[in-house]
């Protein structure tokens, strides 16, 4: 586990999944913190953010990877490492074994900064269609978007949102996860186990299952970014 933090906010990240377990800001969380919650006869993971890559959601593409991709299971490498940042590293495997990955959390004044940047090292052309995916500790009826209406019973089938950018009050804190690059659509989600919902920047949903959506196509020799702000404010 590793540990960034400034003056207001905090962050630890594991560095199996390179899976931030939580987000705080001045002392308060933003993540619902990573847990393990009782549903039905077993248990889920919940909380914290984690990434999905190569794929987000079921793989109907290719057929050979887990729902959300491997990222969030494998053990990421430490590339750099400040007060204030960390760069961590992975080589794909399967289809994607000449495919290299970095995630690079970055605090900023006022938010957390990601970036992923996957490189194409071999010699053929693969899909992607990346995604992270925050539990944002709330409930439901403190939670405002500000230029969309949602319903509570809609949420355990997810809603799609076309956007590049969100915005959104939870009781006294403004939140806006603002897209830098391939950030085209977001997922709004929760099985309400507990106070949180996930608010969940996408390159383009679920395009890996959907056969109406188109993945990226990385050539060989190329790189793709993945990066978004989450910046936060007190109401």
């Amino acid at each position: 586990m590793e540990t960034i933090k400034n003056k207001k906010l905090a962050a630890h990240i594991n560095l199996d999944g390179a899976y931030v377990e939580d987000l705080s800001y001045g002392g308060e969380s933003v993540f619902f913190p990573k847990s393990r919650l009782k549903l039905a006869d077993s248990y889920k993971i919940r909380g914290g953010m984690h990434v999905c890559t190569p794929n987000f959601s079921d793989d109907k593409l290719l057929s050979e990877l887990p729902s959300h991709g491997f990222g969030r299971d494998k053990k990421w490498e430490v590339k750099d490492y400040g007060k204030d940042y960390l760069k961590l590293g992975l080589k794909g495997l399967g289809s994607y074994d000449k495919v290299y990955f970095e995630i690079s959390y970055k605090l900023l004044d006022h938010g957390l900064r990601t970036k992923l940047t996957i490189k194409n090292k071999g010699e053929k052309i693969l899909p992607l269609a990346p995604a992270f995916h925050p539990y944002f500790e709330t409930r439901f009826e403190d939670l405002t978007l500000r230029d969309y209406k949602i319903e509570k019973k809609d949420l355990p089938d997810s809603i799609f949102i076309e956007a590049s950018s969100m915005v959104f009050t939870m009781a006294d804190r403004k939140v806006e996860i603002k897209g830098l690059e391939n950030v085209g659509t977001f997922t709004l989600w929760s099985d309400f186990l507990d106070d949180y919902i996930c608010i969940e920047p996408t390159y383009n949903g679920k395009s890996f299952l959907d056969d109406n959506l188109e993945p990226f196509y990385i050539e060989d020799g190329k790189t793709f970014v993945q990066e978004f702000d989450i910046l936060i404010k007190n109401i």
